[in-house]
C-alpha cells in the first residue's frame, strides 16, 4: 500500500470517528416504537416502585419497634419493599438496554404510621393494599402505552415479569385485610396468632398458594390420584 493510500485511509478513519462522536448512539439502539411516551411511562413506573419501596420499608420499621413487636408483619413488609426496589432496578436496567436514559425524581417520605395505642393493623394494611393496587394499575397503563405505540417487546416483558405476580399480591393483601378486620372485632390473641403465622413463613402470606390459578392443575392431579 502506498503512503498516499495509507494517509487517505487514516483521514477517512478520523472523519468517521469525528462524525460518530457527535452522534447520540442511544438513538441507534432505540427502535421507533420506543418513543418518548413509552420511556416516560417506564420512568413513571420506576418512580412508583421506589416510592412504594420507601412506604413498605417504613411499615417494616414500624412493626419491628418494641412498642409494636409484630415481627411477622415486619418480615412481610420487608419482602414487599425488597421486591419493589428490585422491580424498579430491573425496569431501569431495561430502560437503558433499550436506549433510554434514567431520570430519577425525589421520593416523597411515606405518611403511613402503624398505630401503637392501640396496636391497630387495619389502616396500615389497607394502605398497603392500596399501594399494591396502584402498582398493578400503573402496570396496566404501561402495557397500554406499549400496545398503543406497537412496542411489543416491552408489553411482553411487563406481562412476563410483573402482571401475574402483582395481581396475586393485590389478592393476598385483600385477604390479609379481611383477616385483620376479623381479628380486630374482638380484642384477644387474634393479631398475635396472625403475626405468628407470618413469622413461620418468614413473611410470606400463608395462604398465598391458594391465590395462584396454576395451582388448580396440581389440585386436580392430586384428586385424580386418589380416585
Amino acid at each position: 500500500m502506498s503512503s498516499e493510500a495509507a494517509d487517505s485511509g487514516r483521514d477517512q478513519a478520523r472523519m468517521a470517528v469525528k462524525e460518530m462522536s457527535k452522534e447520540d448512539i442511544d438513538t441507534y439502539v432505540q427502535t421507533s416504537s420506543f418513543n418518548q411516551d413509552v420511556q416516560q411511562a417506564i420512568l413513571n413506573h420506576i418512580h412508583l416502585e421506589l416510592t412504594s419501596w420507601y412506604f413498605f420499608k417504613k411499615l417494616a420499621a414500624d412493626c419491628a419497634r418494641s412498642d409494636i413487636c409484630l415481627h411477622g408483619f415486619a418480615m412481610l413488609w420487608s419482602r414487599c419493599a425488597t421486591e419493589c426496589f428490585a422491580d424498579g432496578h430491573w425496569l431501569e436496567k431495561y430502560l437503558v438496554q433499550r436506549g433510554g436514559t434514567s431520570s430519577p425524581k425525589d421520593i416523597p417520605a411515606p405518611k403511613v404510621e402503624w398505630p401503637d395505642e392501640p396496636i391497630e393493623p387495619i389502616a396500615p394494611v389497607k394502605a398497603a393494599l392500596e399501594t399494591e393496587k396502584r402498582i398493578l394499575e400503573d402496570l396496566h397503563q404501561l402495557c397500554a402505552a406499549a400496545d398503543k405505540n406497537g412496542d411489543y417487546a416491552l408489553e411482553d416483558a411487563i406481562e412476563d415479569r410483573f402482571l401475574k405476580k402483582e395481581t396475586k399480591h393485590v389478592k393476598d393483601l385483600g385477604d390479609l385485610l379481611t383477616q385483620v378486620v376479623r381479628v380486630s372485632k374482638q380484642a384477644g390473641h387474634g393479631l398475635y396468632h396472625l403475626d405468628r403465622e407470618l413469622r413461620k413463613t418468614n413473611g410470606r402470606i400463608p395462604w398465598g398458594r391458594a391465590n395462584v390459578p396454576d395451582s388448580v392443575d396440581a389440585i386436580i392431579a392430586d384428586e385424580a390420584g386418589h380416585l
